[in-house]
């Protein structure tokens, strides 16, 4: 390596410490996962809401919150609201928190639930040191003055920050099947999230078809992802861009589903079919509530979740070696996709 390399590499530890890691890190998890709470804070006695929220939109930067039918929301009290991300076992410290924007931006009907959108009005992540943490901005922020950002949605630096917030939750990624008048698709996802026992939410791009596959069939098939198969769940992230797919010519079998009879993966632990009952644009991504009409599990297994790396670096307590292997670990699990292909 040369004079010029070697002094690079040395800023660079002295820097960032060993944490410059993909931001999207592939691990192996049950769901629900055990590792996070989420805590929504500013009405009193704070509220788990670990089972009953979910990202909505990128741009603007949007969380939906399910409450209960009998909690009350006075509007003195949704002025203060935040949401933390706190470690479930241990110290169970604070790892991050978005402050609620005051202007509650929508209601969403649904069943025994009231669902309510809100935006961020301020985010910070207690993951790394402060220091580190905005070398790491200023990187980000510098890399997307160099070249358009690769995910094709114009954010805030307060929205980066807050989606780097949300993925300290670890977020399964399920494959999408669905049928149609074109003949039907299946492609991956993982911006999604429980309201409840019988509901869930999840986002698409407005830009990719997929998004108005969804929107016309108002039916889905979620299929849960063994870890093994991370690869094959990245390459068919090309399929948001497809009103069809053929399936005799897809590289892995498929089984139908037990009620709406759709075609999902054979090599799947769990498959809900999904009611869509209310749809809503609301800017980068088109937000999806569904009501759960069927899950069947075949197994309790390990599937594929996304985290951010600042989180996986703080998982890894700072041991280099653990993080050196976790990184060659989630290379082999992105073996031959473009980053492009990212179903976030």
């Amino acid at each position: 390596m040369s004079i010029v390399g070697q002094c690079r590499g040395a800023i660079q530890r002295l820097v960032f410490g060993g944490t410059l890691i993909p931001q999207a890190f592939t691990i192996g998890l049950e769901d629900p996962q055990t590792e996070i709470t989420v805590w929504l804070h500013g009405m009193g006695t704070p509220i788990d809401i670990t089972d009953r929220h979910s990202m909505a939109c990128a741009d603007p930067f949007t969380v939906c919150i399910a409450f209960n039918n009998e909690e009350e929301l006075p509007e003195a009290n949704l002025r203060d609201l935040s949401i933390k991300f706190c470690e479930r076992d241990g110290g169970r410290r604070t790892l991050g928190e978005i402050h609620l924007d005051s202007k509650r931006i929508g209601v969403i009907p649904a069943t025994g639930l009231q669902l309510m959108l809100f935006e961020a009005r301020r985010s910070s992540n207690y993951c790394l040191p402060k220091a580190r943490i905005w070398a790491h901005y200023l990187l980000q922020r510098h890399s997307l003055w160099k070249k358009a950002d690769s995910a094709g949605i114009k954010m805030s630096f307060l929205e980066r920050r807050a989606v780097m917030v949300m993925f300290i939750r670890p977020h399964p990624v399920v494959l999408v099947s669905l049928d149609g008048d074109a003949g039907g698709n299946i492609f991956p996802m993982n911006i999604m999230g429980s309201l409840n026992r019988d509901y869930l939410a999840f986002a698409l791009k407005n830009s990719r078809i997929a998004a108005r596959l969804v929107e016309r069939a108002r039916r889905v098939v979620l299929s849960d992802v063994p870890l093994s198969q991370t690869s094959l769940a990245y390459r068919l992230g090309v399929n948001h861009g497809k009103s069809s797919v053929d399936w005799d010519r897809l590289p892995f079998a498929t089984k139908l589903s037990p009620q709406f009879k759709f075609r999902v993966p054979t090599f799947t632990h769990r498959v809900r079919e999904i009611e869509v009952e209310t749809i809503r644009d609301l800017g980068s991504h088109t937000f999806f509530v569904g009501r759960i009409v069927c899950t069947e599990r075949s197994a309790d297994a390990v599937g594929l979740s996304i985290i951010h790396g600042f989180y996986q670096a703080w998982r890894l307590k700072g041991n280099r070696e653990e993080l050196k292997t976790s990184l060659a670990n989630d290379l082999f699990n992105k073996r031959g996709t473009p980053h492009s292909s990212i179903p976030l």
